[in-house]
């Protein structure tokens, strides 16, 4: 009970899951060290098995619930070889955090020999990756690739759908164990609608400048013109002329009369 409580709390204060605790312990590590009278073979971890699970709101029920979506979990829970289980729960800001650790203790009931550090070979096991959640690809099919220690339950849980739909897309038997490599389809959505091309004309002609008038323009008066009067006529005479006529029609009015006189009968 002391060590899956130690590890739901660590898992609450970094925010995820995992099999190792403070400074990488394993949990073949925290057994021996709380002083568990661990059996086995201690150099392959012994007989020991750990559940973890994490989740906002989530409940007992919705833990254990997890644990059966797949063949490794749920043996940790049915396996004849583990005989003892501790359970640990922790929550931080409304995410709940879950470990069973379940084992199987010496026929005597005493701690066996340990060297520290024998069981190194095993822990790389016990790594955990998390998922990363994938994207669509260009057919709207959601590939994962498995990264060590991810269960089935797991990553149903990051994506958001349920274990069967992921059995029933990648048409995997229920006893079917998930291995590091595999790649499963997740879901299928719809794939994006390309956008339409658009061609954006481009003008290549200079631009008209149109200049802009800023000061008001000043109407011009109309002007009427005025008719010039045309030059006198000078006569051909001049002015010495002009007398000289006038002399000339008195004259010949006068020779006119006297013509008249003589032409007169007595």
């Amino acid at each position: 009970m002391g060590t899956a409580q130690a590890q739901a709390d660590y898992m609450a204060s970094t925010g995820s899951t995992s099999h190792s605790g403070p400074g990488g312990i394993s949990v073949t590590q925290r057994l021996l060290a709380a002083g568990y009278p661990l059996a086995g073979d201690l150099s392959l971890g012994g007989f020991r098995s750990e559940n973890v699970v994490m989740g906002p709101g989530m409940t007992a029920a919705d833990a254990v619930a997890a644990w059966q979506g797949d063949s490794v979990h749920l043996h940790t829970m049915l396996s004849t070889d583990l005989q003892e289980i501790g359970a640990g729960v922790s929550e931080q800001g409304g995410v709940f955090y879950y470990v069973i650790d379940c084992a199987r203790p010496t026929t005597g009931g005493l701690p066996q020999a340990y060297t520290p550090g024998a069981e190194s070979a095993y822990s790389a096991s016990e790594i955990i990756i998390p998922v990363s959640v994938s994207t669509p690809n260009a057919k709207g099919e959601v590939i994962h690739e498995v990264k060590a220690g991810q269960s089935l339950w797991q990553i149903a849980i990051d994506y958001g759908v349920k274990i069967d739909q992921i059995r029933k897309l990648n048409q995997l038997p229920t006893a079917y164990v998930i291995n590091p490599g595999d790649t499963l389809i997740i879901k299928t959505v719809q794939p994006p609608t390309p956008a339409p091309f658009t061609v954006t004309p481009v003008n290549t002609a200079a631009p008209i400048v149109i200049p802009t008038t800023t000061a008001a323009a000043t109407a011009l008066p109309t002007e009427t013109p005025t008719p010039t009067p045309a030059p006198p006529v000078a006569s051909p005479l001049g002015a010495g002329g002009a007398v000289g006529a006038i002399v000339l029609a008195a004259l010949a009015a006068a020779g006119l009369v006297a013509w008249a006189g003589r032409a007169r009968q007595v």
